[in-house]
Protein backbone atom coordinates (compact mmCIF):
# COMPACT_ATOMS: atom_id res chain seq x y z
CA UNK A 1 0.00 0.00 0.00
CA UNK A 2 1.83 3.60 -1.11
CA UNK A 3 1.09 6.63 0.16
CA UNK A 4 1.95 10.11 -0.80
CA UNK A 5 1.82 13.56 0.49
CA UNK A 6 1.17 16.86 -1.15
CA UNK A 7 2.45 20.03 0.71
CA UNK A 8 1.11 23.50 -0.72
CA UNK A 9 3.65 25.94 -0.36
CA UNK A 10 3.64 29.93 -1.24
CA UNK A 11 6.47 32.21 0.18
CA UNK A 12 7.05 30.42 3.30
CA UNK A 13 10.77 28.29 3.10
CA UNK A 14 11.49 28.65 7.19
CA UNK A 15 7.82 27.71 7.82
CA UNK A 16 8.20 24.84 5.46
CA UNK A 17 11.53 23.66 6.16
CA UNK A 18 9.99 23.65 9.47
CA UNK A 19 6.98 21.32 8.33
CA UNK A 20 9.09 19.04 6.82
CA UNK A 21 11.74 18.75 9.55
CA UNK A 22 8.49 18.08 12.36
CA UNK A 23 7.20 15.29 9.26
CA UNK A 24 10.75 13.59 9.19
CA UNK A 25 10.97 14.02 13.24
CA UNK A 26 7.71 12.23 14.18
CA UNK A 27 6.30 10.31 11.32
CA UNK A 28 8.14 6.76 11.54
CA UNK A 29 7.65 5.57 8.06
CA UNK A 30 8.54 9.46 6.89
CA UNK A 31 11.01 7.89 4.73
CA UNK A 32 9.11 5.71 2.59
CA UNK A 33 6.66 8.41 2.22
CA UNK A 34 6.79 10.42 -1.64
CA UNK A 35 6.44 14.23 -0.94
CA UNK A 36 5.43 16.62 -3.84
CA UNK A 37 5.95 20.14 -2.96
CA UNK A 38 3.89 22.81 -5.20
CA UNK A 39 5.77 25.48 -4.13
CA UNK A 40 5.51 29.13 -5.29
CA UNK A 41 8.32 31.61 -4.79
CA UNK A 42 7.25 35.75 -5.23
CA UNK A 43 10.63 36.67 -5.94
CA UNK A 44 14.32 35.59 -5.91
CA UNK A 45 14.64 35.54 -2.37
CA UNK A 46 11.88 33.03 -1.46
CA UNK A 47 13.21 31.30 -4.35
CA UNK A 48 16.90 30.97 -2.44
CA UNK A 49 14.68 29.77 0.32
CA UNK A 50 12.95 26.78 -1.44
CA UNK A 51 16.69 26.17 -2.91
CA UNK A 52 17.89 25.90 0.62
CA UNK A 53 15.11 23.57 2.21
CA UNK A 54 15.74 21.16 -0.44
CA UNK A 55 19.24 21.19 -0.01
CA UNK A 56 19.04 20.68 3.61
CA UNK A 57 16.48 18.20 3.61
CA UNK A 58 17.37 15.99 0.73
CA UNK A 59 19.18 13.39 2.42
CA UNK A 60 16.18 12.82 5.02
CA UNK A 61 13.13 12.66 2.87
CA UNK A 62 12.16 11.67 -0.58
CA UNK A 63 10.93 15.27 -2.25
CA UNK A 64 9.78 16.05 -5.51
CA UNK A 65 9.80 20.01 -5.97
CA UNK A 66 7.16 21.11 -8.64
CA UNK A 67 7.13 24.92 -8.92
CA UNK A 68 3.54 25.92 -9.33
CA UNK A 69 2.26 26.68 -12.85
CA UNK A 70 -1.15 25.70 -13.19
CA UNK A 71 -2.23 24.77 -10.05
CA UNK A 72 -4.73 22.55 -11.19
CA UNK A 73 -3.10 20.71 -13.77
CA UNK A 74 0.13 20.57 -11.39
CA UNK A 75 -1.68 18.46 -8.67
CA UNK A 76 -3.30 16.29 -10.80
CA UNK A 77 -0.29 15.51 -12.14
CA UNK A 78 1.94 14.57 -9.14
CA UNK A 79 -1.37 12.38 -8.38
CA UNK A 80 -1.17 10.65 -11.22
CA UNK A 81 1.57 8.02 -13.29
CA UNK A 82 3.35 8.82 -16.44
CA UNK A 83 1.29 6.27 -18.84
CA UNK A 84 3.57 6.76 -22.09
CA UNK A 85 7.12 7.77 -22.96
CA UNK A 86 5.76 9.14 -25.97
CA UNK A 87 6.57 13.41 -24.99
CA UNK A 88 3.49 14.33 -26.91
CA UNK A 89 1.03 11.48 -25.48
CA UNK A 90 2.33 12.79 -22.30
CA UNK A 91 1.68 16.71 -23.09
CA UNK A 92 -2.00 15.47 -23.57
CA UNK A 93 -2.18 12.83 -20.72
CA UNK A 94 -1.67 16.17 -18.83
CA UNK A 95 -3.80 18.47 -20.52
CA UNK A 96 -6.88 15.93 -20.24
CA UNK A 97 -6.27 14.04 -17.11
CA UNK A 98 -7.93 11.27 -18.74
CA UNK A 99 -7.98 7.86 -16.85
CA UNK A 100 -4.94 8.65 -15.00
CA UNK A 101 -3.05 6.08 -12.94
CA UNK A 102 -2.77 6.79 -9.82
CA UNK A 103 0.77 7.23 -7.92
CA UNK A 104 -0.88 5.70 -4.58
CA UNK A 105 -3.76 4.22 -2.59
CA UNK A 106 -3.55 7.14 0.22
CA UNK A 107 -3.76 11.11 0.16
CA UNK A 108 -2.09 13.37 2.95
CA UNK A 109 -2.94 16.98 2.42
CA UNK A 110 -0.47 19.36 4.01
CA UNK A 111 0.28 22.88 3.69
CA UNK A 112 3.07 24.93 4.95
CA UNK A 113 2.17 25.86 8.08
CA UNK A 114 1.74 22.79 9.49
CA UNK A 115 3.84 21.14 12.51
CA UNK A 116 3.95 17.73 14.01
CA UNK A 117 4.36 17.70 17.25
CA UNK A 118 4.18 14.04 18.58
CA UNK A 119 4.61 10.45 16.77
CA UNK A 120 2.25 8.33 14.27
CA UNK A 121 2.85 6.17 11.52
CA UNK A 122 1.28 6.85 8.09
CA UNK A 123 0.90 3.12 7.29
CA UNK A 124 -1.47 2.21 10.40
CA UNK A 125 -3.26 5.26 9.47
CA UNK A 126 -3.78 3.66 6.33
CA UNK A 127 -4.73 0.21 7.38
CA UNK A 128 -7.53 1.98 9.84
CA UNK A 129 -8.87 3.68 7.09
CA UNK A 130 -9.06 0.11 5.53
CA UNK A 131 -10.94 -1.22 8.52
CA UNK A 132 -13.20 1.75 8.40
CA UNK A 133 -14.14 1.34 5.14
CA UNK A 134 -17.20 4.38 5.87
CA UNK A 135 -14.62 6.77 7.06
CA UNK A 136 -14.18 9.58 4.44
CA UNK A 137 -10.20 10.34 5.94
CA UNK A 138 -8.14 10.38 9.13
CA UNK A 139 -7.38 13.66 10.47
CA UNK A 140 -4.56 14.27 12.44
CA UNK A 141 -5.70 17.75 13.51
CA UNK A 142 -8.36 16.95 15.80
CA UNK A 143 -8.51 15.16 19.05
CA UNK A 144 -10.29 15.32 22.42
CA UNK A 145 -7.70 17.97 22.88
CA UNK A 146 -9.57 20.55 20.17
CA UNK A 147 -12.31 22.16 22.02
CA UNK A 148 -11.87 25.42 20.09
CA UNK A 149 -11.93 26.60 16.22
CA UNK A 150 -9.84 29.03 15.62
CA UNK A 151 -11.37 30.06 12.32
CA UNK A 152 -14.60 30.22 13.78
CA UNK A 153 -13.28 32.08 16.98
CA UNK A 154 -15.53 30.38 19.38
CA UNK A 155 -15.68 26.63 21.52
CA UNK A 156 -16.82 23.63 19.80
CA UNK A 157 -18.32 20.90 21.07
CA UNK A 158 -16.32 17.13 21.04
CA UNK A 159 -18.75 14.93 19.24
CA UNK A 160 -19.48 11.53 20.62
CA UNK A 161 -16.43 9.31 19.99
CA UNK A 162 -16.46 5.59 19.12
CA UNK A 163 -13.48 3.13 19.37
CA UNK A 164 -11.84 2.86 16.14
CA UNK A 165 -9.03 0.50 14.65
CA UNK A 166 -6.57 3.29 15.44
CA UNK A 167 -7.80 5.87 18.39
CA UNK A 168 -11.32 7.44 17.60
CA UNK A 169 -14.14 7.68 14.89
CA UNK A 170 -17.08 9.68 15.14
CA UNK A 171 -20.07 11.18 12.72
CA UNK A 172 -18.75 14.39 10.92
CA UNK A 173 -22.25 15.28 9.85
CA UNK A 174 -24.02 17.95 11.69
CA UNK A 175 -20.62 18.50 14.02
CA UNK A 176 -19.72 22.32 14.97
CA UNK A 177 -16.26 23.85 13.46
CA UNK A 178 -13.14 21.42 12.42
CA UNK A 179 -15.08 18.64 14.31
CA UNK A 180 -17.68 19.51 10.57
CA UNK A 181 -15.16 19.64 8.05
CA UNK A 182 -13.94 16.56 7.01
CA UNK A 183 -11.92 17.76 3.15
CA UNK A 184 -9.31 20.01 4.25
CA UNK A 185 -6.05 20.57 3.01
CA UNK A 186 -4.25 20.82 6.11
CA UNK A 187 -3.24 17.55 7.44
CA UNK A 188 -5.86 14.66 6.99
CA UNK A 189 -5.40 11.52 5.21
CA UNK A 190 -7.70 10.44 2.03
CA UNK A 191 -8.21 7.42 -0.15
CA UNK A 192 -7.51 8.65 -3.90
CA UNK A 193 -10.04 6.62 -5.18
CA UNK A 194 -12.54 8.81 -3.38
CA UNK A 195 -11.21 12.13 -3.98
CA UNK A 196 -9.71 11.98 -7.41
CA UNK A 197 -13.16 12.17 -9.25
CA UNK A 198 -13.73 15.49 -6.76
CA UNK A 199 -10.02 16.85 -7.62
CA UNK A 200 -10.80 16.53 -11.54
CA UNK A 201 -14.18 18.17 -11.88
CA UNK A 202 -13.97 20.50 -9.17
CA UNK A 203 -13.54 24.27 -10.48
CA UNK A 204 -10.24 25.80 -8.53
CA UNK A 205 -6.91 27.56 -8.79
CA UNK A 206 -5.25 28.08 -5.68
CA UNK A 207 -5.03 25.71 -2.09
CA UNK A 208 -7.85 28.18 -0.75
CA UNK A 209 -10.09 27.86 -3.55
CA UNK A 210 -9.53 23.65 -3.47
CA UNK A 211 -10.16 23.60 0.28
CA UNK A 212 -13.37 25.80 0.03
CA UNK A 213 -14.45 24.02 -3.31
CA UNK A 214 -13.81 20.38 -1.16
CA UNK A 215 -15.93 21.59 1.36
CA UNK A 216 -18.58 22.61 -0.51
CA UNK A 217 -18.46 19.06 -1.61
CA UNK A 218 -18.34 16.88 1.55
CA UNK A 219 -22.25 16.73 1.71
CA UNK A 220 -21.93 14.41 -1.37
CA UNK A 221 -20.29 12.05 0.92
CA UNK A 222 -22.48 12.31 3.87
CA UNK A 223 -24.27 8.61 3.20
CA UNK A 224 -21.69 6.56 2.10
CA UNK A 225 -18.78 7.98 4.13
CA UNK A 226 -19.95 9.40 7.28
CA UNK A 227 -17.68 8.77 9.62
CA UNK A 228 -14.22 10.56 10.25
CA UNK A 229 -11.13 8.97 12.09
CA UNK A 230 -8.69 10.79 14.44
CA UNK A 231 -6.13 10.32 17.01
CA UNK A 232 -7.39 10.15 20.85
CA UNK A 233 -4.97 13.52 21.11
CA UNK A 234 -3.69 15.58 17.13
CA UNK A 235 -0.65 14.66 15.91
CA UNK A 236 -0.36 18.10 13.87
CA UNK A 237 -2.04 21.40 13.87
CA UNK A 238 -1.58 24.52 11.91
CA UNK A 239 0.68 27.78 13.24
CA UNK A 240 -1.15 30.51 11.08
CA UNK A 241 1.29 33.28 12.06
CA UNK A 242 0.94 35.45 8.65
CA UNK A 243 -1.17 35.27 5.61
CA UNK A 244 0.77 34.77 2.08
CA UNK A 245 -2.71 34.74 0.33
CA UNK A 246 -5.48 37.84 -0.45
CA UNK A 247 -8.01 35.05 -1.83
CA UNK A 248 -9.44 34.69 1.72
CA UNK A 249 -9.69 36.58 4.18
CA UNK A 250 -8.36 33.90 6.79
CA UNK A 251 -7.87 34.62 10.00
CA UNK A 252 -4.21 34.61 10.92
CA UNK A 253 -1.88 36.62 13.10
CA UNK A 254 -0.50 40.26 11.64
CA UNK A 255 2.91 41.07 14.07
CA UNK A 256 5.22 42.28 11.44
CA UNK A 257 8.20 40.18 12.43
CA UNK A 258 6.46 37.04 11.47
CA UNK A 259 5.63 38.41 8.37
CA UNK A 260 6.92 36.44 5.13
CA UNK A 261 9.54 38.39 4.17
CA UNK A 262 11.01 38.59 7.93
CA UNK A 263 10.93 34.71 8.48
CA UNK A 264 12.50 34.18 4.70
CA UNK A 265 15.55 37.31 5.92
CA UNK A 266 15.82 35.19 9.16
CA UNK A 267 15.54 31.89 7.32
CA UNK A 268 18.86 33.20 4.88
CA UNK A 269 20.51 34.08 7.98
CA UNK A 270 20.09 30.62 9.12
CA UNK A 271 17.91 30.82 11.85
CA UNK A 272 15.27 27.58 11.80
CA UNK A 273 12.40 26.68 13.77
CA UNK A 274 13.08 24.18 17.20
CA UNK A 275 10.89 21.41 15.98
CA UNK A 276 12.05 19.31 18.70
CA UNK A 277 10.74 22.22 21.27
CA UNK A 278 7.28 21.52 20.02
CA UNK A 279 7.27 17.76 20.98
CA UNK A 280 4.38 16.35 22.93
CA UNK A 281 2.50 20.35 23.04
CA UNK A 282 -1.19 19.68 22.85
CA UNK A 283 -2.88 22.55 20.71
CA UNK A 284 -6.35 23.00 21.66
CA UNK A 285 -7.40 23.78 18.28
CA UNK A 286 -6.27 22.38 14.90
CA UNK A 287 -5.24 26.34 14.36
CA UNK A 288 -3.01 27.72 17.11
CA UNK A 289 -0.48 31.08 17.00
CA UNK A 290 2.76 30.01 18.74
CA UNK A 291 5.57 31.99 19.39
CA UNK A 292 7.84 30.11 16.75
CA UNK A 293 10.75 28.25 18.72
CA UNK A 294 13.24 30.06 16.65
CA UNK A 295 17.29 29.24 16.85
CA UNK A 296 20.27 29.72 15.11
CA UNK A 297 22.23 26.55 14.24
Amino acid sequence: MTIQAIIFSKDRPLQLHATLASFALNATDAAIVQIHVLCKASNEAYARGYALVAEELAGQLQINWVQESDFKVDLLAVMQEPRSSSRRRRLWDRLTLRNPRLRSDHLLFLVDDNLFIRPFCLQQIADSLNAHPDAIGFSLRVGRNTTSCYSMQCEQPLPPFESAALGLRFDWSGQVGDFGYPLEVSSSVYRCADLTPLLRTLPYNNPNRLEQALSAASGLFARRLPSLLCFEQSVAFCAPVNKVQSVLDNRSGAQEEYSSEALNTLFLDGYRVNVSALSEFVPSAAHVEIELPLSQP
